[in-house]
């Protein structure tokens, strides 16, 4: 059993040089205006390995036929483009899920309607409620594991997070303070699999008034939506990825 469950791991780490990963967000810049997505990009795929794209023209730019990891943040200074390339392939973005590609919405947004998002995959984003810290739900979840260092169950920022996510067949990752609101799900859909949040992640690793450990955790992340297998794997990852942190 040692045996199949390292070369699943060895595997998933195989399929970290050949994803294709591309980068979603707002033609203004980085959200928030902090560097702290493009640090954890070139860190976990490497400078050349990932393809950056603006929410206006990433569908003319084949987000959805050229990649299979979408990473996208529409927070602050994206909000209103991202709320406007939800509305506009809501079905295109269930569909390549769907068909076994990996995506995280993530968007801490600050102002822009409709606070109140169908992200689809019956997942909403809710950007009434902030929180200026987080939780860990499970702590053996791979995204508080490794590979870039154990960080934990407890997170603070200024603020940690704009937006809560809710939806049926949603697992929490993170809580904010007080335990009840949802600020990092995941689910597996058809083929693939979603991760949604509202996370300051632009901020993470990046800022004195975030915890030190929202650096390594944002790095967890990335690797962990690229690399998981499908969902009938999970587990098998799960219990391998702790193996290959201490073989590293």
């Amino acid at each position: 059993m040692r045996g199949l469950i390292a070369l699943g791991v060895a595997a998933s780490v195989c399929m970290a040089a050949s994803a294709q990963v591309v980068y979603v967000s707002g033609t203004g810049g980085e959200p928030w205006g902090m560097p702290g997505n493009v640090n954890a990009l070139n860190t976990v795929f490497g400078g050349g390995g990932w393809t950056r794209l603006d929410f206006p023209t990433a569908v003319g730019n084949g987000v959805f036929t050229n990649y299979d990891c979408i990473i996208m943040d529409g927070g602050n200074g994206a909000d209103a483009e991202f709320n406007a390339f939800v509305n506009a392939n809501r079905a295109a973005m269930e569909a390549f899920v769907a068909g076994g590609g990996k995506m995280l919405i993530n968007a801490a947004r600050w102002g822009s309607a409709p606070l109140v998002l169908d992200v689809g995959f019956g997942v909403t984003l809710d950007g009434n409620v902030a929180h200026p810290t987080g939780n860990a739900v499970d702590t053996n979840h791979p995204i508080y594991q490794g590979p870039y260092g154990a960080t934990g169950g407890f997170f603070t920022g200024d603020w940690l997070s704009h937006d809560i996510v809710y939806g049926g067949g949603l697992t929490s990752l993170m809580v904010g303070s007080g335990g009840s609101d949802v600020i990092l799900g995941e689910k597996a859909y058809g083929a693939g699999h979603v991760i949604v949040g509202g996370l300051t992640l632009p901020f993470f690793g990046e800022h004195p008034l975030w915890s030190n450990n929202t650096d390594e955790f944002h790095r967890n992340l990335y690797y962990y939506l690229c690399n998981i297998p499908a969902p009938s794997s999970l587990a098998v990852f799960a219990l391998g990825l702790p193996m290959l942190r201490r073989r590293r």
